[in-house]
């Protein structure tokens, strides 16, 4: 009996010197990273299941070349074409807690404009690594493709995938330098009129494609316009993100013909701009910034040379 005893001891304690053992290796296999919202994270080195939140972190994992490490996406990741073969993991604002802890992911990406703090909270109780991007500027998106190529092992990648982004903007800013700046709203609603003020995305692009945004001094960001500040703004062109299912922008033209006094409506100036490129802080924005570009300075453009020429 006692030897049985003894025995069942041994075990125990060599169970327990295991498990000790494995939890240390763990430990010193893990690395700390503090993401672009300041919380600490545990990341395995080298991760190989790695989800996204969101569409423009997809965007830049598969432009890092990790679409092959990538295990899940959200519902509307729909770019590059790749993605929309991968495992979904729900919508945007509300995925599913249960089907990412099922896909065992050892890196989870998240965005802190966009996904909400209960869900980046509930998968880091489980146990899940989950690093928050926070890119609220174009020098913030160049910023996050160099810290998610850092934590996937992909500098090179990264480092090579952002020089390229500052050549073009680069382009942008000598071609449109000592340029005329036209006056731009952006309309991102219709009903009611919404447009983009200061501390957006979509602010920051206009300045950069060489226009001045007639709310970009307006505190909040996505304010609601009158009719009669339109007409004061006076905008010399209108750029708007195109409605789902309103093709033809039936809506949007309905809408401008009550400003024929406006001179972006007078010049017949009113371009749609792509929602997802200029909708999503990733590395396509700055194909966004050059269309605007395009759209606002026509002539820096010869023929046969482009932007990033």
């Amino acid at each position: 009996m006692a030897i049985k005893f003894t025995r069942k001891i041994a075990v125990l304690f060599f169970c327990a010197a295991i498990s000790v053992f494995l939890f240390s290796a763990i430990a010193v296999a893990a690395e700390t990273a503090t993401d672009e919202t300041g919380r600490v994270v545990s990341i395995t080195p080298n991760p190989q299941r790695i989800i996204s939140l969101a569409p423009g972190i997809t965007e830049i994992l598969f432009a890092l070349d990790l679409g092959a490490k990538t295990a899940g996406v959200t519902d509307f990741c729909n770019w590059p074409v790749a993605a929309r073969r991968k495992q979904r993991v729900g919508g945007f604002v509300n995925p599913s807690v249960e089907k990412i802890i099922a896909l065992n992911p050892d890196l989870i990406v998240a965005t802190a404009d966009g996904n909400r703090k209960e869900t980046i909270e509930k998968l880091a109780s489980a146990g899940l690594p989950v690093y928050v991007i926070n890119p609220s500027s174009v020098s913030g998106i160049l910023q996050s493709i160099v810290n998610l190529g850092r934590l996937t092992k992909s500098d090179k990648q990264a480092n090579l995938l952002v020089s390229r982004l500052k050549k073009r903007l680069a382009d942008i800013a000598e071609r449109t330098g000592g340029k005329s700046r036209p006056r731009i709203f952006f309309q991102i609603g219709l009903d009611p009129l919404i447009t983009v003020g200061r501390g957006t995305l979509i602010n920051e692009a206009i300045g950069l494609a060489g226009g001045i945004n007639i709310a970009g001094d307006t505190a909040t960001r996505y304010p609601r316009y009158s009719k009669e500040g339109i007409i004061m703004g006076a905008p010399d062109i209108v750029l708007f993100a195109p409605m789902a299912g309103d093709k033809e922008f039936t809506a949007v033209k309905i809408f401008w013909r009550q400003f024929p006094e406006i001179p972006a409506v007078r010049n017949n100036k009113i371009y749609p701009v792509d929602t997802d490129t200029i909708g999503r802080a990733s590395l396509r924005f700055i194909d966004a910034v050059e269309k605007i570009t395009l759209l606002i300075h026509p002539e820096i453009c010869q023929p046969g040379k482009s932007l990033t020429n």
